[in-house]
């Protein structure tokens, strides 16, 4: 059996992880979340900041082709974009979305504030609402960039919107 693998890309605190857990309980598909691959070898700062982007993505591809499931999808959950060492943001390279052979892009959006809130209340701390407004535009162009460079369907969606027409949206990648 080939296993798909669908990204499900967004900021943090978009609900990425809620998102996937509401698709596998419906769908013969598996959760998985870069930084629980890329954790097998490196610790993330609490602050959300990756130290050394491109070393982080060719360990994401390493793991992902190690990952075993015997479910025919994985929701491979993760960003378009991180905030580097320096907070600055950064893309993450094409090559990686290429090495991980993805078949469809969903890419999660929400308003920044309720993004800001979900977050605060999650990590005890104040997030910058520019911050997650600018990381989410990047996330865009990003994944609308990935996109089209790996000829891959994309469904950008809000995640206020109702569990149940987020599922009719991407039941085609399932």
């Amino acid at each position: 059996m080939v296993t798909r693998t669908v990204f499900v890309g967004g900021v943090h605190g978009v609900g990425k992880t809620y998102f996937c857990k509401n698709i596998i309980c419906r769908f013969d598909a598996a959760h998985v979340t870069a930084s629980e691959l890329i954790g097998r070898h490196v610790k993330h700062q609490i602050d959300k900041t990756v130290s050394n982007v491109e070393k982080n993505q060719l360990i994401l591809a390493e793991e992902l082709a190690r990952y075993q499931t015997s479910c025919r999808t994985i929701l491979l959950d993760g960003h378009f974009c991180l905030l580097n060492s320096t907070s600055n943001i950064q893309d993450v390279p094409l090559e990686t979305f290429k090495a991980i052979s993805l078949c469809a892009i969903v890419l999660l959006i929400d308003n920044p504030e309720a993004i800001a809130e979900r977050l605060s209340s999650r990590d005890s701390r104040t997030h910058s609402i520019e911050l997650i407004s600018e990381l989410q535009s990047r996330e865009i162009t990003r994944a609308e960039l990935v996109s089209q460079s790996l000829k891959i369907p994309i469904s950008i969606i809000n995640a206020a919107e109702d569990i149940e027409k987020l599922i009719k949206k991407i039941d085609s990648y399932l």
